[in-house]
Parts: structure tokens; sequence; C-alpha cells
């Protein structure tokens, strides 16, 4: 066997015997038609999972578990944690809860059924609580860990061929801010930079921006900046990103779609900047722009 063959095959075992049992044996709650994706812009923090649209579907487990906790809108009142409507929470292995919210659930879950299997019914895609439109919302939260975990890391692979857009760049200083390209010359100096980067739902025929997976920034050919959208967890009172540097909502967006990438020391002479942003199925986009800095 070739050396290399070996070194992918542990590869391949290590993540499957690390952080939850039979990874690939996770399956879509309903149909993969996203909505809103994990760690986007949601009010004024991190969206903690995903929504999908779906119209009176039946929603399934993403795997087998025991029904912990749920709450049906109906006949309840209280307030709701993130206006998640009728909702349900399953523990699996290692600790792992998956939550569905914002659905009707079904007879057999209201009656006390506690063991759920990936076959069994939870209940019929919706629109209970804050929910925009009808469907689903899933989170995956990991216990011992006690961070959210991005769904799509346990989910199977979905069809999309859209990449993300890459938007209405600027450089910004306390004096001003430039929108990339540009022809003039850039004062020397430090200047923030900023940028629309969202990914365009396949799942509704109007306009429909979502968050993306993964965004990079490069000055010169070296990178400055990477964010990575894998989990979510509260330290020192904020909710932050991992494994990206730990930072919280405010530090990554501007609004809802505008990302504050890196602030940047500009010298005289020819910079070369290249944004490069990835979704959720994997599709990618770079910009790249190439400017003079003035003395």
């Amino acid at each position: 066997m070739r050396r290399g063959n070996a070194v992918l095959i542990s590869i391949f075992m290590l993540l499957c015997n690390s952080f939850v049992p039979s990874v690939f044996s996770y399956q879509w709650p309903v149909e993969a038609r996203i909505l809103s994706v994990f760690g986007q812009w949601k009010g004024d923090d991190f969206f903690k999972g995903i929504t999908l649209f779906s119209a009176a579907s039946e929603v399934k487990p993403i795997e087998d578990g025991e029904i912990i906790f749920f709450h049906n809108e109906s006949i309840e009142d209280g307030p709701l944690p993130y206006g998640l409507g009728s909702f349900i929470v399953i523990e699996h292995e290692k600790a792992l809860r998956s939550i569905y919210g914002n659905f009707a659930l079904s007879e057999s879950v209201l009656e006390g059924k506690t063991y759920i299997g990936k076959t069994d019914s939870l209940g019929k895609a919706g629109l209970t609580g804050a929910a925009e439109t009808s469907g689903v919302s899933l989170f995956v939260y990991d216990g011992e860990a006690k961070q959210f975990v991005n769904p799509f890391l346990l989910l199977p692979p979905f069809k999309d061929t859209t990449r993300p857009v890459i938007r209405n760049v600027q450089l910004e200083s306390k004096d001003a801010f430039i929108t990339l390209p540009t022809s003039n010359p850039i004062p020397k100096g430090n200047w923030d930079i900023t940028a629309e980067i969202y990914d365009l739902s396949s799942a509704v025929t109007m306009f429909w921006p979502m968050g993306v997976y993964k965004v990079s920034l490069y000055f010169n050919g070296q990178e400055l900046f990477t964010l990575t959208m894998d989990a979510l967890k509260e330290l020192e009172g904020k909710v932050r990103v991992y494994p990206s540097e730990g930072f919280s909502a405010e530090q990554v967006y501007k609004d809802a779609f505008r990302m504050r990438l890196k602030s940047v020391q500009l010298n005289p002479g020819v910079a070369n900047l290249e944004i490069v942003a990835r979704d959720f199925a994997g599709n990618e986009r770079n910009q790249t722009f190439r400017f003079r800095v003035s003395d």
C-alpha cells in the first residue's frame, strides 16, 4: 500500500471515531432547501443553527435518540428561546443534542413518546414562533464541549452550484472610505477592509441572501484573515465563532451581510488585495484588487 493512501485511511478512521459516532449516518430532517445558515447575522448575534424551507413535510430526526424536552406552542404560554415556537430536543450519543423548532409536533411526541428513530416523524413543517416562512429550524449542541456545532458538518452533502457574492468592497478610515476597484491612488495609512459577502438561497425565487462558511483575506500574497463557521461558544459573556480567533458577532459583521475583514497598514507602492469566500456546499468565489498607494 502506498504511504499516501495509508495516511488518508488513517485520517478517515480518525474522523469516524471522533466528535460523534457514525458521522455519515446523519440525515436531513426535511429536504435540504436552505433559508438560513449557521453563523450568519441574526438580529444582533450569530445564528446558531440552520433554517430549512418546507411546506407540511414530515420532520425526521437527524439520528436515533431520546426525547428529553418538547414545547407545544399552541397550548403553552411563556417566553421561548430563539423564538422557536413548537420545538423538541433530542439527545444522541456523546451528549450531542439536536433541537428542531418552528413546526407542528406529532401526536406521538405530544403523548409522551421518549425514544425516537430515524424513520419516526417528529411532526410537520409549518409556521410557528418567530419563523419568517414555512419550514423547520435545526440546531446541534455538543454538551461535552458546551458549544453549538455547524449542522452542515454532520449532514450529507447537498446540491448547490451557486457561488457566493462579494461586492461593494471598501477601505475605511476615520476620515474617509474608498470603494474598490479604484484608479485613484489611495493615501498611505491604516485602513479597515469591509465587504458585502453572502450566498443566495435557491429554496425560494425571491432575493434571499444567507451567510457563508469561510472568508479569507490576502494582502500582497500573505493571508491576513480567515473566518470559518464551525462552532459557536459563549466566552466572557459573548457568543464567539471557532476555530477562528473567537470573534464576536460585532467583530465579524458591520451589518447583516457587510463583514469586517481586517485592518491593514498601506505603505507607498502597488498593493494587491484578494478576498476568497466559500459557501457551505463548497462553492468558492474570489475577488482581486490591485491599486496604488500614495505618499
